[in-house]
């Protein structure tokens, strides 16, 4: 398990009461107002270095978990959606943190949801970077994918088994042949995208945390897949923690009527659509920047609008 040193990074590992280990990161400010990040998938908890020079200089302090699988964290057989608030409760308690602001990115907007759900007194706002939305609340969301030539979805509903027997190829082909995986990975990238993953640091962290995820195996990362592929355990109606939702236009790998979906069904959601992005705009220093101040004010809004 490494770590790119680049950002100042401190390491977290505890023990779950089923004897799970679990591992999590820190960036950003030491003391800064706490923000856990959920990573997408492929990805990891590494994902949150990307954010550490804009936290660190708006005052917050960024923390995230590797799901279970995944780099240090150990596998959980039969896991759910709702297994990852009961890690998050863990992990806050861990660092002494009562409350916390929680957003996740992809396929960590799921994740970001159970804990709004689940955690509500301790999760003061939920945030969706181009997330994934509740499938069986949402008709057509899986096949809308197909147009992103992501098959999952489709053949998680059809046959999970067949679902794995893919996930096992693809991670397969990029374990033996990463720089074709990053190729090809690269090809689904809009022209924003390719902007901000230019920079070679910025593409050095996105292949470093891409292939630690992928390195983990692919029980880990089909397993944690399937967790947002069926039913989540929860309406999204239920969710009353006030959720910023952000989505790029021009996303070439989900599709922006999911955000529609979110920001129609959650009971207390704001919607940000940015034209000229597609789905890598989170990585992007200047989208953080404003991020970061648009958490400032919602932070200080009338207790009656938090």
């Amino acid at each position: 398990m490494s770590i790119d040193m680049e950002e100042p990074t401190q390491v977290h590992t505890l023990r779950t009461p089923d004897n799970r280990q679990l591992v999590g990161l820190e960036t950003g400010a030491e003391d800064g107002i706490p923000v856990v990040y959920a990573h997408g998938m492929p990805g990891s908890a590494l994902e949150a270095l990307f954010f550490h020079e804009q936290a660190r200089i708006a005052g917050f302090r960024i923390l995230a978990l590797d799901r279970p699988g995944i780099r240090g964290s150990s596998y959980q057989q039969d896991r759910t959606l709702l297994d990852y608030p009961r890690d998050l409760a863990l992990f806050l308690d861990h660092l002494g943190i009562d409350r916390c602001i929680h957003m996740g990115w992809s396929s960590g907007g799921s994740r970001t949801l159970a804990a709004a759900h689940e955690l509500p007194g301790r999760i003061r706002l939920a945030i969706l970077l181009s997330s994934y939305t509740h499938f069986r609340e949402m008709a057509g969301a899986r096949r809308l994918l197909l147009r992103t030539l992501w098959p999952g979805p489709v053949i998680a509903d059809i046959s999970p088994a067949l679902f794995r027997a893919t996930v096992a190829l693809i991670t397969a082909i990029a374990q033996r042949r990463p720089d074709f995986y990053m190729a090809r990975a690269r090809s689904l990238f809009s022209d924003a995208d390719h902007a901000i993953l230019g920079d070679p640091g910025q593409i050095r962290r996105f292949r470093a945390s891409q292939l630690a995820c992928l390195n983990s195996g692919a029980h880990a990362i089909a397993t944690d897949l399937l967790t947002e592929m069926g039913d989540w355990g929860f309406r999204l109606g239920a969710i009353r923690t006030p959720t910023l939702v952000h989505q790029g236009a021009e996303d070439q790998l989900l599709p922006p009527a999911y955000a529609r979906h979110l920001a129609a069904t959650l009971p207390d959601a704001e919607l940000t659509m940015l034209p000229h992005s597609g789905h890598f705009y989170p990585l992007g220093r200047p989208f953080q920047g404003d991020l970061f101040q648009r958490i400032q004010e919602a932070l200080s809004a009338p207790p009656a609008h938090r």
